[in-house]
């Protein structure tokens, strides 16, 4: 009894929700779908609000600036924007650059104004 109830609670469970996908690829993609948090815009307004709060406070420069690279990477990944053509892309990564060097500037220290 006690080796059936193990058993069964160790199978596999197959989800109603892909019983009759035909492959692990088709399985994959739903189940990416379903969980996946990539282009997911609560994930995305919760970054850019922590963005625009990360100041340097106590901070060393050092420190802030790895915190808003943390956060860059997770927007990034939350964003996930496609680009077609190679042009473009240079161009984003270029704005995108730019405007985070302001961010970083923007959430300095005062000591920092006149460098």
């Amino acid at each position: 009894m006690v080796m059936s109830w193990l058993w069964n609670s160790m199978t596999p469970k197959v989800s109603v929700i892909c019983m009759f996908l035909k492959t692990t690829h088709d399985i994959w993609d739903t189940y990416g779908q379903t969980y996946s948090k990539v282009r997911d815009v609560a994930q995305v307004y919760e970054i850019k609000t922590r963005l625009s709060t990360t100041k340097q406070g106590t901070r060393s420069v050092t420190e802030y600036s790895n915190i808003l690279q943390k956060l860059w990477q997770e927007l990034d990944h939350y964003q996930c924007i496609e680009m077609k053509c190679t042009d473009d892309a240079t161009v984003l990564k270029r704005f995108l650059e730019k405007e985070r060097i302001y961010i970083f500037l923007a959430g300095l220290n005062v000591e920092f104004n006149d460098v």
